[in-house]
């Protein structure tokens, strides 16, 4: 009997074990083809990348200051983190082309902006999904609607990718506006998943932090940022991250990509003197990870130390990946700014901001949404 015993349970272990073994071939088998993951960069990408710097090892980028992703225990979720109806947005139907000298902001929600420079059109981190996932059956959901539609993109100049997160960079959107792109501008390693998708190599430009490349008249900077990539746990840290200084003979806009608090914005002044616009990470933070992303308080700093004439808060509006209240990250961005006598400029997602009326965009919108 106790023999029996015996062998129906070793029967039932090796039936748990195949089980566990095939979930997680297929697990791996599902992360390296389906596509909403991306390609990873290749061995000989990865021989370039450790040339460029001493800060690549290991097949992974590190920050070049301390970082520490955990830094202690997370917040409680807030009743408040997702609002209960759809924020309120501003439709684009089509978007007109802006003059000479013109310098336009569209705050799409979350971290997509389209920036007009004159006649040039450049798109900073889309995602027009309905999820920030690689799948479309899970993952945060959005609570605010796309402004614009694909269909009503205008051609793009340029597009800048911060880094290969999923809220930063999505399949369905890159695979419905490439047509539009006519170039890319991308960290070193995000190119990979790029060409996964089917984006044409002579379109993407990759940088290190400091390079820059000039396309038709306007100088583009890939700036330090501190954070960390990964699209699957397997592959972490295999891309670089970074934000985007952009100038042109009218204007500077210096977008920081996701990134905790550092010196990094200091030495923005100093190598680029003052910035006009600052779009700046100000949301999805948290006390365990606290060196990843900037609290409001710490947004309106940075405006400072980088001495920009006005500071436009985003990464927030669209996604909860954090626990505090969606709208609690301009609450508290406006009362720093306030203290602090930075500009602010609070557009509604869809706003158009043309730069001589920023100071008209200044409504405290959110308040009405409580």
């Amino acid at each position: 009997m106790f023999s029996k015993a015996l062998k129906k349970l070793a029967r039932l272990g090796l039936i748990v074990l195949v089980v566990s073994v095939l979930l997680a071939v297929g697990a791996l088998l599902f992360i390296k083809y389906y596509p909403g993951f991306g390609d990873v960069p290749s061995e000989e990408s990865r021989k370039i990348f450790a040339k460029k710097t001493s800060l690549y090892e290991k097949r992974q980028f590190k920050n070049e200051t301390y970082y520490k992703m955990m830094t202690g225990t997370q917040s409680e979720p807030n009743s408040m983190r997702i609002p209960k109806n759809k924020l309120p947005i501003q439709k684009i139907v089509a978007v007109e082309q802006a003059g000479p000298g013109e310098l336009k902001i569209i705050w799409l929600g979350h971290s997509s902006i389209l920036l007009q420079m004159g006649s040039r059109n450049i798109l900073i981190d889309p995602i027009m999904s309905n999820r920030c996932s690689p799948v479309g059956f899970a993952g945060p959901k959005r609570f605010a609607d796309p402004p614009l539609a694909t269909e009503n993109m205008p051609p793009i100049d340029v597009l800048f990718i911060s880094h290969d997160h999923y809220d930063h960079l999505d399949y369905q959107t890159i695979k419905n506006i490439d047509s539009k792109v006519k170039d890319y501008i991308v960290p070193l390693g995000v190119d990979a998943v790029l060409r996964g998708w089917g984006v044409s190599t002579s379109k993407i430009h990759t940088m290190y932090w400091w390079e820059n490349i000039e396309l038709d008249g306007v100088r583009y900077t890939l700036t330090p940022a501190k954070h960390f990539s990964g699209r699957d746990p397997f592959n972490m840290n295999s891309t670089l991250w970074g934000g985007i200084y952009i100038e042109d003979q009218a204007h500077k806009v210096y977008y920081t990509g996701d990134t905790g608090y550092y010196e990094i914005f200091s030495e923005i002044y100093r190598r680029f003197g003052k910035t006009d616009v600052m779009l700046a990470d100000s949301a999805q933070y948290d006390m365990g990870w606290a060196e990843t992303h900037m609290f409001p308080e710490q947004a309106v700093q940075a405006a400072a130390d980088a001495h920009a004439e006005w500071l436009i808060p985003v990464h927030w509006g669209v996604f909860s990946i954090s626990n505090h209240a969606w709208n609690e990250p301009p609450r508290r961005v406006a009362e720093a700014a306030r203290d602090q006598r930075i500009n602010l400029a609070t557009p509604r997602i869809g706003q158009i901001v043309d730069y001589r009326n920023i100071g008209l965009f200044n409504e405290l919108w959110w308040e009405k949404w409580e």
